[in-house]
């Protein structure tokens, strides 16, 4: 039988020469080869061979490792296991996988090392040693070791006796927390050396319940590692004290980049550290592993999660499954259910606390070899395999590869420039279409040198965890820096690019990558293992592509598929009826950054059985995205851009709707225009996003744009995005549009506490904005009611009514209602403006702001028009008809961004400010005027909940009640909920937004329904 994945000219003097030019080309490829003898076949005296070999510069040193072989071998004592140095290697049988030999292999960097079993005696001992002591079994070699109970202590105080440091001291005690007192415990050895020794400690209890640990001892290595499986009561656990007889004053982990220490006296929280298997997101004090030690003592003892996915079934564990330290080092260990891997490390403090630059902490290093990246498991991939197939392929067909060649216009200078230099980031789009277009031998030289590092650096990773704490941590990181190299390594990889041992090497780096990012226990949305919504988007999508670079590789299909099922859910589920997203606008561009590029891979393979890219919701997703963009704003000279709302950043413009037009050329062409107009009305901007790497099309933004096609102005109205909130326009487009979004509905993740608040665009220029992203903004930045934790849900939308006259919609949000009438003039310049009712229903004050775009602190009589000087000509008149005896003031906040597509990260505005008593109403006049022109006079008309309104353009009525209300003033008569009368010089119009009647001047309007009805009397 032959598992072999030999690259037998690895040693060849030409891929010397070639790996000496690209410093690193070697990955985590261990490849299992062994071959039975047979009658003729062998010598008599060799029975097994049994073959490693290392592509990726890891020093493997005395790595666990089993190996299947003929039953007729299993248990023989007359053979020996020989290095290819001859030397004497201990080895033993194993029955519980059907037969197996397991021995420790060593593989130095980039060897073949080989494994022979002959014929003989074995003279090998183990230093795994077992005694058996009166009440209790002791497994120790040179450097730990544990005690285990074997009597009926076991059943008060747990397991483990005691686990032995590099010191020889003994140390920890524990203590079993059981509901029902177990009937039946026993320890028994399992398996006893050579090489390791397993011993199992076993709890029964009469109601079913259970408690399986097995302890495994290996010759020569400074861990023990622990395996359970459970199933007790809610309020079953084991606690586990390190510090008995110990008495650690220090704790060493790692939740970032560098490991960190502290005194146990510094955190004096109750549970100061949880250890957990999958570090959570921006979690300082949790951790994958936790070291203890003492300030005067030579000894660090680590206990460490192994194999997180084990932790968690899907579906089924509901409790928590982390484990608590307390302040008096007591951990907790859950026992309802189901398994748990973990181990303990005894180092000595000094090779525990040294600093590596070059490596993860020496502890880590440990969880790496027995849980991250185990020999035993690796060797058992398929990293190598037969077949071939075109690249590039991602993002490009052959035929559009061909029309491009065609027609791209070499440029001379651009040409011997980048022929001087090697490729980067910046140049890389440039990089791979000069190298595409013209095959020039010297551009293929340095791009191939710069694709096989990069390759080698998204393995590294994984492979040494120098960068991020775990394989799993800050999956957008990740992302960045694998699918530069996906990208990178897609433009060369060809035979007659590379040498045979290069494309070898490279194709099987990247199924190295495959079985790594598709392991459940680096990232694992089911289990929770995915921190926020667009890192399930990047993770998932990541593979899938890697899948389609290699679709001849045996589990591609399953990796592919593993990628359109998250894609499928997501656009199914993260996107309203008609458009919106999960998240903010600005994580909406991480997320397609993503998932458009993988759509497009899918074309060249037969992992979906449709075309992904023309899919109705990654359509509705993008066009919301354009359809609530700003209008043009003077910071970024005339250019539209993404509303700051939520996360998102100020000045944050897409290139999204630019990708749109090309994909939709010639299935839509109508469509196309109008997202080409979007993509143009954004300055043709390059990325999704700012504030990120986006990195999914690098290398072939060339590619994702079509500038030939025609732009073409859509006619978007005011419209409501379920699930996501309602945008409202007055001529639109142009450049004096009158413009607010509302957020409202459940799909509001990675916002700020901004559910019900409002931006504001009056004429063309910003009056009331958002600050931008710079963390998660409290209610207190945004222009809504603030009334404390109460106001953390999500706003639902109740009503929605636009037209061409009149927009309104009313929110919902735990008893705070908030109702917006949009009265819109026919003249961009005349009288376009809100009127906005907050109605109150708490038991509790609460505080209603409105901030403002401006310089100058705005006046606080609230009995008077006050009018808020804009920046860019625009004012903003603001008249309150009702206050409920609210005290008005005014604030002035600045922000600092993350980002920025301005000139800087700064936001700065002035608020109106009301402290409001329990079960206010506020009801607000918004009416934006051009500076120069005079503010117009408003009368309070029906208690507030009418406003007259009079200037040079003539007199309007507007009307806004939360229930149906009557009014009669002269010739005038209202009856219902919400509208306006507008009249001018050439006519009168009269509108109802909801159901009503109104008269002015013996002409009568009834509304009947919850649709717009409009009137209009004149010439």
């Amino acid at each position: 039988m032959d598992h072999s994945c030999s690259l037998n000219t690895l040693s060849s003097q030409s891929v010397r020469l070639r790996l000496s030019v690209s410093f690193w080309l070697a990955t985590l490829l261990i490849c299992p080869e062994w071959e039975m003898s047979a009658a003729g076949e062998k010598p008599a005296q060799e029975l097994a061979k049994f073959t490693l070999r290392d592509y990726i510069g890891r020093e493997w040193q005395s790595e666990l490792v089993f190996f299947k072989v003929d039953s007729a071998l299993v248990g023989r004592k007359d053979a020996v296991l020989r290095d290819a140095k001859g030397r004497e290697v201990p080895y033993q049988w194993s029955t519980e996988d059907d037969g197996s030999i397991a021995f420790l292999a060593s593989v130095p960097k980039f060897a073949r090392v080989e494994y022979k079993l002959i014929q003989g005696k074995p003279k090998a001992l183990s230093n795994v040693k077992v005694m058996q002591q009166p009440e209790m079994i002791e497994v120790a070699n040179e450097k730990t070791g544990i005690r285990l109970y074997t009597k009926s202590e076991a059943l008060q105080r747990g397991p483990i006796a005691g686990v032995k440091l590099v010191s020889g001291k003994w140390i920890g005690a524990g203590e079993l927390k059981w509901p029902a007192a177990p009937i039946d415990f026993q320890t028994t050895v399992r398996t006893d050396g050579p090489v390791f020794v397993d011993v199992e400690s076993a709890y029964k209890s009469s109601s079913g319940d259970f408690w399986k640990l097995r302890f495994r001892v290996i010759a020569g290595e400074p861990v023990i590692l622990v395996d359970e499986e459970f199933s007790g009561q809610a309020n079953a656990y084991y606690q586990f004290n390190p510090d008995k007889n110990f008495e650690s004053d220090c704790l060493l982990w790692r939740a970032g980049p560098t490991p960190t220490t502290s005194l146990w006296e510094n955190l004096a929280d109750k549970h100061p550290f949880t250890l957990e298997p999958w570090l959570r997101w921006g979690e300082p004090r949790h951790g994958t592993w936790l070291a203890f030690y003492g300030d005067k003592g030579p000894d660090l003892l680590t206990i460490g999660a192994r194999d997180p996915s084990n932790w968690v079934e899907p579906g089924k564990t509901t409790w928590k499954y982390a484990i608590d330290v307390t302040s008096d080092r007591m951990m907790s260990f859950q026992l309802r259910g189901f398994k748990r891997n973990w181990m303990f490390i005894a180092l000595s403090k000094e090779a525990g606390l040294q600093n590596r630059k070059d490596s993860a902490p020496l502890p880590q290093q440990y969880i790496i070899k027995y849980s991250d990246l185990p020999l035993n498991r690796i060797k058992d991939w398929t990293l190598e395999w037969t077949g071939q197939v075109q690249h590039p392929r991602l993002m490009v067909t052959g035929r559009e590869l061909d029309e491009f060649r065609a027609h791209f216009k070499v440029d001379p200078n651009r040409l011997r420039a980048l022929r001087r230099n090697d490729p980067n980031v910046a140049l890389l789009d440039d990089y791979i279409a000069y190298t595409l277009a013209t095959q020039d031998a010297e551009l293929t030289r340095r791009l191939v040198k710069f694709a096989l590092t990069q390759l080698q650096s998204a393995v590294d990773l994984y492979v040494l965890e120098t960068k991020f704490p775990t394989q799993g941590s800050d999956p957008p990181r990740h992302y960045d820096q694998v699918t530069m190299a996906v990208n990178a390594i897609d433009s060369i990889l060809r035979p007659d690019v590379l040498s045979p041992a290069e494309l070898q090497l490279a194709r099987s780096q990247l199924a190295f990558l495959g079985y790594t990012i598709a392991n459940p226990s680096v990232f694992s949305p089911e289990r929770g293992f995915s921190a926020n919504p667009n890192m399930r988007t990047t993770t998932r999508c990541l593979l899938g592509m890697i899948a389609c670079l290699i679709p001849d590789h045996p589990q591609a299909k399953d990796w592919a598929e593993m990628g359109i099922h998250e894609m499928a859910k997501e656009l199914e589920k993260w996107t309203g009826p008609n458009g919106g997203w999960l998240e903010a606008p600005h994580y909406l561009t991480v997320s397609m950054d993503a998932i458009v590029p993988f759509a497009i891979a899918l074309r060249q393979t037969t992992f979906a059985d449709q075309d992904w890219t023309l899919h109705p919701k990654l359509r509705d997703a993008i066009r919301w995205l354009a359809c609530i963009s700003t209008p043009p704003d003077p910071r970024l000279n005339g250019q539209r851009h993404m509303p700051e709302i939520g996360n998102t950043y100020l000045g944050e413009r897409t290139c999204l709707a630019g990708w749109l037009a090309r994909i939709w050329k010639e299935k839509d062409p109508e469509f196309a225009r109008q997202m080409q107009w979007a993509w143009k009305e954004q300055g043709f901007f390059g990325q999704p996003g700012i504030g990120g790497a986006y990195p999914s099309a690098t290398g072939y933004s060339w590619l994702m744009f079509d500038r030939s096609i025609p732009a073409q102005p859509p006619h978007w109205q005011s419209e409501w995005f379920p699930e996501c909130g309602v945008v409202m326009h007055a001529h639109f487009p142009s450049d004096c549009e009158t413009y607010l979004y509302v957020i409202a509905g459940k799909l509001h993740d990675h916002y700020d506490y901004d559910e019900g608040s409002f931006i504001l665009w009056g004429k063309g220029k910003p009056l009331c904005e958002d600050f931008g992203y710079y963390g998660r903004a409290p209610a207190a930045d945004h222009n809504r009611v603030d009334r404390g934790k109460q106001d953390k849900g999500a706003a639902e939308i109740k009503e929605s009514a636009t037209g061409a006259q009149i927009d309104y919609v009313r929110s919902d949000l735990a008893g705070w209602q908030r109702q917006i009438l949009f009265v819109k003039d026919r003249d961009c310049l005349g009288p376009n403006y809100f009127v906005v009712r907050d109605t109150l229903n708490n038991d509790q004050p609460a505080d209603w702001r409105l901030w403002l775009a401006t310089e100058v602190a705005p006046a606080t009589n609230s009995s008077e028009p006050i009018r808020v000087k804009g920046r860019f000509g625009v004012d903003l008149a603001v008249y309150f008809l009702e206050i409920s005896e609210g005290a008005l003031s005014t604030e002035v906040l600045t922000r600092t961004n993350g980002a920025s597509g301005f000139a800087n990260r700064i936001a700065n505005q002035r608020s109106l400010h009301l402290k409001l008593r329990p079960h206010a109403t506020v009801i607000t006049v918004l009416y934006p005027v051009l500076q120069g022109q005079p503010t117009p006079r408003f009368t309070r008309l029906a208690d507030g909940s009418g406003v007259k309104v009079e200037g040079p353009f003539g007199t309007d009525y507007a009307f806004l009640g939360l229930d149906s209300f009557e009014f009669e003033q002269d010739s005038l008569s209202f009856h219902g909920r919400s509208g306006a009368i507008q009249i001018r010089p050439r006519g009168m119009q009269m509108t109802l937004a909801t159901e009503g009647q109104m008269q002015f001047q013996k002409r009568t309007l009834i509304n009947e329904g919850n649709k717009v009805k409009t009137d209009w009397f004149g010439g």
